[in-house]
């Protein structure tokens, strides 16, 4: 008690005079002091119980005692560097507790916190610190210092000292902190809300909640939104305990996640929950907030826990947290947001101010002591916004809050929320102000108006769009896109862009809002590919007979297929010239497309005829030719028909990994297709570009010698490359089981499964994966592509169909191939086009099977396995599920990510490999005892394929029993990711949506990632790079792999040399974009050149043993000059200077002197280089390229053995 007097008196220390006051007078004067403010509510709570838990972060507890002591180092770090209060703060850290401890200690120091964002781009942190006048900016390390570099004063948490307890300075009336929203100037707006509000917020929090539901609150709110004052200061003034989370979708991974009770979270983080689990058991009260809930939602989470308290909370920053709440009872039918919470009162207008009759739509207005003083340093929006009445009967409050949002009063006397009357939209419970990205928008160059707008995504949620005016016919979605990355954060980058004409505008020339989504007149940018100002029309293409009639309606039902795979409004927007690829196709998608045309024109069209005629213009030809249109037909079985193969080639080679994109690419020999193949590997790796060039000279591990096999070099490195997840691949006991069974079995089988190439440990494994898995039987396979291969295979038929996630593995494409079956496939992880595909394919006269991966290996979470395979069951479709990425640290003793989400018995199939967690060799498919039986019998993997060896198998059987009886491997993994995670996110670098082991850093510069590989290889740091086609074009991703067996310092180190390597190469790449070179390139060169391999292909023809095709060869020297041409035709040769548009031809516009030099050299791969660079612009079709290509070699070579020794 005398400690508890002590302290209440330097509380009241005025002058340095202590006040010498009875002691009960003393505690009711601090009391009635401390009440008077939210960190002052959180001292009272510490004195009352200073051992209680406040705080667990990860696996520490933070008591009450030790978070004043940091927050009351924080306040005096302030005075001691001259921070006033009433000063405001900035916060830039990663989430930890001491960020907790920080927001208190500022607030306690008088002044007013200002948070920002790690992973803002830097230049929406300077504005919100230059805005702000923030003198000062508190940090966690050097990356969040870079970020605010531009503060007064940078106060790093590591040097914040131990002072002796800093009295509160600050008052009621004073500012606690200051949150930025999203504004309509085209800048974020600050509201600026006063202790007095959060206080009100803190007792309407007491009013609502229990004890026991605040005694485990889940904080996975960014502070830079103010759901998190809720989570954070509500629950510790009020004496309860926060649990920290990164986020809302890390709430099943927390250690913590059994002592939490209450969570606020956002309906579409519920959603992503559901779908690959069950709502955990031991949270009892589950806020939603952010956006707007569906009864469907609720009517799922009820059926699986009818005894949860649901709340759905409504409040805008504005308000302070929320301003009305409604408990959601089982068999709500209509979800409100309820009624005012205490010390709020909320009003709906008409547009005169006066209240509308029940059941009447009107604005929603708030007042109460909740209101926020105003934006900061804007008078005029805060008097907009906050808005100054005389009190009414009706209306008794003299200062309202126009929410801007359309909301009815119930027959019951709640508040129904209808939508949005201003600009302002949510989306994936993200508040954004649409204005914001216009006026980002037009400070880019070329575009002259913008508007941005929420629309339908096609699959119950919203996307946002940005429709553009700009007369640059050239201007991508990729290059307006990475303009918005580069200013602001990542929710406010717009999934879908658009051109049109003029913006439409209301009579008094503001932008009509409502016709904007409605224009029909738009055309879709596209990368590589030129803005159009008209769609073409099929009658404008061609007129006149009755089949000119057929295919303009053939050409409508093409574009009208892509428009509804594309999910595009209206299929004008799909051009007759533009490529299939530049549409937005991959190779998947065009399978899908392939087989919805084939049902709406009733006979089967290939994919292959797709890549050969791939644009809407060339497919109608084609298909019309097939049906007997004479004109079509003429054309078509001439092979010369011009297909631009050649320009997406090119665009392939530039995005992706070239070598991939060659050999892939149709020729019309293969020792050509290999001549190029050749001259591309030899290119990447004298480049060091090659992501397969490296050797694990001492094997897999987490360290180890990595050499380049095409170069002279090795490294000692940490290596992220390998999916041995769990590390038991060098785990001793494993090893001494394998070298045991190679002792008593010998080296291999010798023969397959099925001709007695089994041994007990065999027969073992099958029967205990199929017990964890919670299957009566499995079958092994030698590995986990020919168990994919062989399951799709053994089960299906030419008459079945398989339908298969867009991003599944090539595996289960060339199952279905090897059996004939038809290949469907759905959007990635969309349930609903799912069932579109399934509505089109259901029979009871063939199998169906969906196939989809529990986790895809790019980087992604956990897919909605629960929803998907839910999905596929309402049609009677047998599911299989690859578990290849999620075995071993899902679910109970790793049985994956069925038996976490709980639908084990739902699905029909469970497959993993074992050469992952596993660490060792093959794969297996557990199943009903029926379905193992019918894949023994007619896979033709199980039965024609050597079985896995003793030493394989022996080692996959002592690691599956280690799982089953250990967690702590499981353990060290998801702390080392999440520990990853959770720097590379603080360091700023975009992680995509997933938190699994494989952690990928997102780049768009395909250069710019290989060349930091590269760096990070001479670094000691081995990790590979992932470009298109394996993930979307303009997001390749550094593909780093977790293993129990890395450590946090192998993590930090990592860190530093990403960081270091980045900044090399940025400098390397700026060096590099600065120099300037003479590129004029003589037409007497191109002339010369074209001469000299004229001669030289006269003597290939007449020498040559076999029929040389007809082709044509055009060279320019300019996009304006006529070209020079090498046609063959007939088994001669000329040189031309006039096009021949009746050949095959590819053609290459010359633009630096690189690219001339290379083909008077004979020097494939730096003609290559120059295509690459888009120094060499490349039209036409790719197989007489290849040819060319061909020949090119063949003369070097030539030339090489007459050339004197």
């Amino acid at each position: 008690m005398e400690k508890l007097t002590q302290f209440l008196n330097e509380l009241l220390t005025n002058h340095n005079h202590q006040q010498l006051v009875p002691q009960d007078v003393l505690t009711e004067q601090v009391q009635l002091k401390l009440d008077a403010t939210i960190c002052g509510r959180i001292t009272l709570q510490t004195l009352q119980q200073p051992d209680q838990t406040a705080i667990i972060d990860g696996t520490t507890s933070i008591s009450y005692s030790q978070l004043a002591k940091k927050a009351s180092d924080i306040a005096g770090e302030l005075h001691y560097r001259g921070i006033q209060p009433g000063a405001l703060v900035g916060v830039c850290m990663g989430r930890s507790w001491e960020l907790v401890a920080t927001l208190i200690g500022v607030m306690q120091a008088g002044c007013a916190y200002v948070p920002l964002d790690p992973a803002y781009p830097q230049d929406r942190v300077r504005y919100m610190l230059t805005h702000s006048k923030a003198v000062a900016a508190i940090t966690d390390g050097p990356n969040t210092a870079a970020l605010c570099d531009e503060a007064q004063v940078l106060i790093p948490i590591n040097e914040v000292r131990d002072y002796a307890y800093s009295p509160i300075k600050a008052s009621t009336n004073w500012l606690a902190y200051v949150i930025y929203t999203s504004g309509s100037t085209g800048r974020p707006k600050g509201v600026a809300v006063e202790h007095k509000s959060v206080r009100a917020m803190s007792e309407a929090v007491r009013a609502k909640f229990t004890d026991r539901e605040l005694q485990g609150v889940f904080a996975g709110a960014s502070v830079c939104f103010d759901t998190s004052v809720m989570e954070l200061m509500g629950t510790l003034s009020q004496g309860g305990t926060v649990i920290l989370g990164k986020n809302a979708l890390e709430l099943t991974q927390l250690p913590a996640l059994a002592k939490i009770k209450t969570c606020v979270m956002v309906a579409s983080a519920v959603q992503a929950l559901l779908a690959v689990t069950k709502f955990p058991e031991g949270i009892e009260c589950l806020v939603f907030g952010g956006e707007a809930l569906k009864s469907s939602l609720v009517t799922q989470i009820h059926a699986q826990r009818p005894d949860l308290r649901i709340l759905n909370a409504y409040g805008p920053t504005e308000d302070t947290v929320y301003s009305t709440i409604a408990e959601v009872t089982p068999g709500t039918k209509v979800i409100t947001i309820g009624t005012s919470v205490p010390n709020s009162r909320a009003y709906i207008l008409d547009e005169k101010m006066r209240p509308v009759a029940n059941e009447d739509a009107g604005e929603l207005y708030l007042a109460g002591t909740k209101l926020a003083r105003g934006y900061l340093y804007d008078e005029e929006l805060t008097k907009e916004r906050f808005i100054e009445m005389d009190p009414t009967d009706q209306i008794p409050d003299r200062r309202l809050y126009k929410t801007g949002d359309l909301c009815r009063w119930t027959t019951n006397k709640e508040i129904e929320f209808l939508g949005r009357v201003d600009q302002q939209v949510k989306i994936r419970g993200f508040r954004i102000e649409l204005e914001e990205i216009e006026a980002t928008l037009e400070t880019m160059p070329d575009i002259d108006a913008a508007a941005a707008a929420a629309v339908d995504g096609g699959i119950g949620q919203k996307m946002l769009a940005v429709y553009i005016v700009t007369q640059n016919d050239y201007l991508t979605e990729q290059t307006i896109k990475s303009f918005l990355s580069d200013r602001l954060p990542s929710y406010m980058v717009p999934q879908i862009i658009k051109r049109i004409a003029a913006m439409p505008v209301l009579p008094n020339d503001k932008l009509d809002r409502q016709k904007l989504t409605s224009i029909t007149e738009t055309i879709s940018l596209y990368q590589e590919a030129p803005l159009h100002t008209s769609a073409v029309t099929a009658t404008e293409e061609s007129k006149g007979n009755t089949d000119i009639v057929a295919e303009d309606e053939l050409l409508a039902t093409i574009k009208t297929e892509v428009a509804s795979l594309l999910n595009l409004s209206d299929p004008k927007e799909v051009q007759s010239e533009d490529s299939f690829y530049n549409l937005g196709l991959d190779s998947l998608t065009t399978l899908e497309f392939s087989c919805r045309l084939s049902q709406v024109l009733g006979f089967e069209l290939s994919a292959n005829a797709l890549y050969e005629y791939s644009t809407p213009k060339a497919l109608v030809h084609y298909i019309s030719s097939m049906n007997g249109n004479t004109k079509a037909k003429a054309s078509i079985q001439n092979p010369l028909i011009p297909v631009d193969s050649l320009k997406n080639f090119q665009t392939h080679i530039q995005s992706s990994h070239p070598t991939f994109q060659a050999a892939k690419a149709n020729a019309w020999d293969a020792t050509d297709k290999s001549k190029l193949v050749q001259e591309v590997m030899q290119m990447v790796n004298d480049n060091r570009r090659n992501p397969y060039s490296k050797v694990l000279k001492t094997g897999s591990a987490t360290k180890g010698i990595v050499g380049d096999a095409y170069n002279d070099e090795e490294q000692e490195a940490i290596i992220w490359t390998t999916n041995l997840y769990l590390g038991l691949n060098r785990d001793p006991q494993v090893i001494e089981e394998a070298s045991a069974a190679l002792q008593r079995f010998g080296t291999g089988m010798g023969t397959s499964a099925a001709a007695s190439g089994m041994t007990n440990q065999h027969l073992e494994f099958e029967k205990e994966f199929a017990d964890l898995v919670g299957k009566p039987s499995a079958c092994l396979f030698p590995t986990g592509y020919t168990a994919n291969v062989g399951a799709v295979a053994g089960l299906l038929g030419k008459n079945d169909v398989v339908v298969i996630d867009q991003l599944c593995h090539a595996s289960i494409v060339d199952g279905a191939r090897l059996c004939g079956a038809t290949i469907r496939t759905f959007q990635h992880n969309n349930a609903a086009d799912l069932e579109a595909v399934l509505q089109t394919e259901a029979s009871p006269y063939k199998t169906i099977l969906v196939v989809l991966e529990g986790v895809y290996s790019m980087g992604e979470g956990a897919a909605p396995v629960a929803t998907i395979v839910r999905t596929a069951k309402k049609y009677n479709a047998l599911v299989l599920v690859d578990e290849a990425h999620s075995f071993g640290f899902y679910g109970e003793g790793g049985a994956g990510i069925c038996a976490a989400a709980g639908i084990t018995d739902q699905v029909d199939f469970i497959m993993t490999t074992l050469s992952k967690a596993l660490g060792s060799l093959g794969g297996v498919v557990a199943a009903s005892k029926e379905h193992v039986d019918l894949l023994k019998s007619s896979s033709r993997a199980y039965i024609f394929q050597a079985s896995i060896s003793p030493a394989d198998m022996a080692a996959a059987l002592t690691a599956l029993r280690r799982l089953r009886v250990d967690d702590a491997l499981r353990a060290r993994l998801w702390e080392t990711t999440r520990y990853m995670r959770q720097q590379f996110e603080a360091a700023g670098y975009d992680l995509g949506t997933g938190d699994g082991p494989i952690v990928t850093p997102h780049f768009k510069d395909k250069d710019k990632l290989y060349a930091i590989v590269q760096h990070l290889y001479q670094q000691g740091i081995q990790t590979s790079a992932v470009t298109y086609p394996i993930v979307e074009s303009g997001r390749g991703r550094l593909r780093l792999i977790c293993s129990a067996a890395h450590t946090k310092e192998d993590v930090d180190k990592t860190l530093a040399a990403l960081i270091k390597a980045e900044r090399e190469v940025d400098a390397q790449l700026a060096e590099k974009y600065q120099k300037t070179e003479d590129n004029t390139i003589a037409d007497a060169d191109v002339a010369a050149w074209c001469t000299s391999f004229t001669e030289y292909l006269n003597e290939v023809i007449t020498t040559a043993p076999k029929t040389v095709p007809d082709l044509a060869i055009e060279v320019r020297s300019s996009a304006s000059s006529n070209p020079y041409s090498i046609v063959l035709r007939g088994g001669s040769v000329r040189y031309t200077t006039t096009e021949e548009n009746e050949l095959p031809t590819c053609s290459l516009l010359l633009k630096d002197q690189a690219a001339i030099a290379a083909l008077q050299a004979s020097d494939v791969q730096g003609l290559l280089d120059s295509i690459c660079k888009g120094n060499c612009v490349l039209n036409g079709q790719i197989e007489p390229f290849i040819w060319f290509v061909g020949r090119i070699v063949d003369q070097r070579k030539m030339s090489m053995m007459l050339a004197p020794v």
